[in-house]
């Protein structure tokens, strides 16, 4: 679920760079140590303001965390809310250390409210671009990070199916067609059969089931033999059963040929 919901602590160029390749950019281009030294500065400045809890200098908690986000302009149940958590490498949701914090955003030049608010914008654009799919990827993956519950190793499903929503939408991996709202089924199909926990194999193997059924709507690339996890498989069966999607399909296709 969103920050707001839960509660609890928890250029194209500065948008599509891996974090590696932008901190060396920043270096290359200014900045040397003096050039570190003045956005480290800046940077803690931003963030000191920020901390929720004096005794925890290097932590903002989640009161603080939600100022911050609406300061720079993203809505707190907004998909950019998990690429702003990604960016700074937040640990657990509403949760930002000033080490990711700093390293985050100087890695991409961004050491001011404004420019953090320019590379939101640009941000918000690169994760609904099939040419910038591996920003969402990244944004997915540490999402199921920061949605566990303490000390668990999988996600309630109620919790995943609100994250789903958001990266599945049209701001994200817009995983619905005109001939078939995949996500819609996805979710109908989890009300109905499945009720338990959301593991990390079942949460990265669905972004990728995602991906190829919106290439291949016929769901000819799965097979029974193939790596994956049982929900999907299950998901695969009911699709075809209950909404005539898959081989039942191809071969009413090849028929009317």
């Amino acid at each position: 679920m969103t920050l707001r919901k839960t509660g609890r602590k928890a250029d194209h160029d500065v948008s599509t760079r891996p974090a590696k390749k932008q901190r060396n950019r920043y270096f290359n281009n200014g900045g040397g140590s003096g050039g570190a030294k003045a956005y480290e500065a800046n940077l803690n400045q931003i963030f000191d303001k920020y901390v929720d809890n004096p005794q925890d200098k290097d932590t903002i908690a989640i009161a603080g965390t939600m100022q911050y986000l609406q300061e720079i302009d993203v809505p707190l149940d907004d998909i950019t809310s998990l690429a702003i958590l990604e960016l700074v490498q937040a640990p657990t949701m509403g949760e930002i250390t000033r080490k990711g914090f700093v390293d985050g955003w100087a890695a991409r030049q961004a050491d001011s409210i404004d420019k953090q608010k320019a590379a939101v914008s640009q941000l918000r654009s690169a994760l609904s671009s099939p040419s910038s799919r591996n920003i969402l990827k990244r944004v997915y993956k540490h999402t199921f990070v920061i949605a566990r519950p303490p000390g668990q190793k999988a996600i309630p499903l109620e919790q995943a199916i609100e994250y789903w929503k958001l990266l599945y939408s049209p701001t994200g991996l817009n995983w619905s067609s005109e001939a078939t709202p995949w996500l819609d089924w996805w979710l109908e199909f989890l009300e109905s059969k499945w009720k338990r926990t959301v593991n990390k194999d079942m949460w990265d193997q669905l972004f990728n089931f995602a991906e190829k059924s919106l290439e291949d709507e016929t769901l000819s690339f799965w097979s029974e033999d193939g790596a994956w996890p049982g929900v999907i498989d299950e998901f695969v069966d009911w699709a075809r059963t209950e909404k005539g999607r898959g081989a039942k399909q191809e071969d009413d296709e090849e028929m009317e040929e």
